[in-house]
């Protein structure tokens, strides 16, 4: 099961990779809804991991601190 998966979305990769390089869009509407599924999958895995987090903050106070 994990195998046909990861086929799945190294095809969906590819493809999105193909149309990016011949300049066009995603419109494929299962292609779409397949990337929006594993985006807020790893968005949600990160949240249970991580909480929320909050780094543009203290990445803006670095830079200006540099300068």
């Amino acid at each position: 099961m994990k195998t046909i998966e990861l086929d799945q979305e190294q095809a969906d990769m590819e493809e999105v990779a193909r149309l990016r390089s011949e300049g066009k869009r995603v419109t494929d509407p299962g292609l779409v809804h397949r990337i929006r599924e594993r985006s807020e999958q790893i968005s949600r895995e990160t949240f249970e991991k991580f909480g929320r987090l909050n780094i543009a903050v203290d990445l803006i106070r670095e830079v200006r601190d540099q300068a």
